[in-house]
């Protein structure tokens, strides 16, 4: 995850003025903007690496006056659909041949996206133009000099923001807007703090799916078949494993020592890791207990994982794409890493739903989403602009490399799950629990995480681990 920005952190930058390469004259922004949507998206894509403005520079062109707010209807298909010149791509019919009049014309929104790879960066500049087109609104991708009118966020972002008074309130808009009950009711609830509603989700992630190796599986004597229980995983495991020696040749499990999976374990024991009222840590408790138990359990107990973990040894290649795992739990996108550097290990992978623990069969929820900033000039043009970005065709084209999961009814038609692995990662949002998230989230989990590494590696016991764990968040949480 990138490191979080700070939106009280300054102004938003403007561009600076584009110069004319016939004659040395300066253009206004606002010109050089209409000249370059003009020429479409081939231009756009230069001209989106916008740069801080130049000392004594200045927009001589005064502001639009921000029209009443009024509802566009975007015409969405359904689902996306392969072409038969294009087998596979997306169908294009964002937007009809008959446009509605351009209820923001003039009006600049700076949106900072993050983490999107070469393709999907290049959807974005393409869903600019689109977007243009529909609305008269330029979308600036932030350079990250200044504060967005829009920035993408993680699963902890909102409480953390939300808290400090950073971030839009959207209550009016979505209570208006038809679509909104097209979210799943957990992911609508991420995005709420304190009563009010801050960000518009355009996916969900999560890493508790069972993903393993049928041909380790029929070498060991054991049916290709995903483990479906806690019990069922710990039988097989230790027949997965091959060793020399000390050294492992194949684990029968991998894992991360990260509150994130201690976390997947809590679920399915039936267990929090805070109070209802997230004043107080609950991880010292028998779920608890249970939960690392079962987690620390394969490195120091069963002997089918080094303690430490395994690790690929190849950069840019995930462990379990290395060859030498035989189950672990993993993000979608993890199993693409698969998929695009290692397919002869793609190619003989099964993916099953979540572990039932002692109490139920679940997996954490994790819900990125835009977050819109207080403080922007123009509130109307950016609830438009969220709307369009976390609609179902744009959201595919920019994210799809990414493997997103489903965040919205609208979302499960997507061509992506059509095909295996991805369908079974899709329906597993089912089992989906949200997480619990604080203000202070950004100092909570890497200290849960030192504290379920600590146990992993058997330099504390469970409860001295948990104990530690609690009086810790306590103190971060002022109590």
């Amino acid at each position: 995850m990138n490191t979080p920005h700070n939106p009280a952190a300054g102004g938003i930058p403007d561009p600076p003025p584009a110069t004319s390469a016939v004659k040395g004259a300066r253009l206004t922004r606002r010109q050089a903007i209409t000249a370059i949507l003009g020429l479409g998206a081939a231009t756009l894509i230069s001209a989106c690496d916008r740069q801080a403005p130049e000392p004594g520079a200045s927009d001589t062109a005064s502001d639009p006056v921000e029209p009443a707010r009024a509802e566009l209807a975007y015409p969405w298909k359904t689902r996306p659909t392969a072409t038969a010149a294009q087998p596979g791509a997306v169908e294009d019919r964002t937007f009809s041949r008959e446009l509605p009049p351009r209820r923001y014309p003039g009006t600049e929104i700076s949106f900072r996206f993050s983490g999107l790879n070469p393709a999907g960066q290049e959807a974005v500049r393409a869903e600019i133009v689109k977007f243009f087109e529909l609305t008269g609104i330029t979308v600036w991708p932030d350079d990250g000099q200044g504060t967005p009118d829009i920035w993408q966020g993680g699963g902890l972002w909102v409480p953390v923001f939300a808290a400090k008074g950073n971030v839009l309130e959207l209550d009016d808009y979505v209570a208006s807007w038809p679509e909104w009950e097209d979210f799943y009711p957990d992911v609508r609830r991420d995005v709420t703090y304190d009563g009010h509603v801050f960000a518009v989700p355009f996916r969900t992630n999560y890493r508790g799916s069972v993903v393993f190796r049928p041909s380790m599986f029929e070498s060991a004597g054991i049916a290709p078949e995903p483990p479906g229980t806690w019990d069922e995983l710990n039988e097989i495991t230790p027949r997965l494993t091959v060793k020399d020696g000390d050294n492992f040749e194949q684990a029968g499990i991998n894992l991360q020592h990260h509150t994130q999976v201690y976390e997947d374990w809590l679920h399915q024991a039936g267990g929090k890791i805070f109070s209802a009222d997230l004043g107080r840590p609950t991880n010292n408790s028998p779920a608890g207990l249970i939960a690392l138990h079962q987690h620390v359990r394969h490195g120091l107990v069963d002997d089918t994982v080094p303690i430490e973990g395994m690790y690929s040894g190849v950069p840019n290649l995930h462990t379990f794409c290395a060859g030498r795992v035989a189950i672990q739990q993993l993000w979608p996108g993890n199993v693409g890493n698969c998929e695009s550097n290692a397919p002869e290990i793609f190619a003989d992978l099964g993916v099953g739903p979540p572990l039932e623990g002692p109490r139920q069969r679940a997996l954490q929820l994790f819900v990125d989403k835009y977050i819109p900033w207080k403080l922007t000039k123009h509130p109307d043009a950016v609830f438009e602009t969220l709307k369009y970005f976390a609609s179902p065709e744009p959201n595919y084209r920019i994210h799809v490399h990414d493997i997103p999961m489903p965040c919205r009814a609208a979302m499960e038609d997507y061509e992506l799950y059509e095909r295996e692995p991805y369908g079974t990662f899709a329906s597993n949002v089912k089992y989906g629990r949200l997480r619990q998230v604080v203000p202070e989230h950004f100092d909570v989990q890497p200290a849960m995480s030192r504290w379920v590494e600590k146990a992993a590696l058997g330099e504390l016991g469970i409860s001295e681990a948990l104990r530690g764990m609690d009086e810790e968040v306590q103190a971060i949480l002022g109590g």
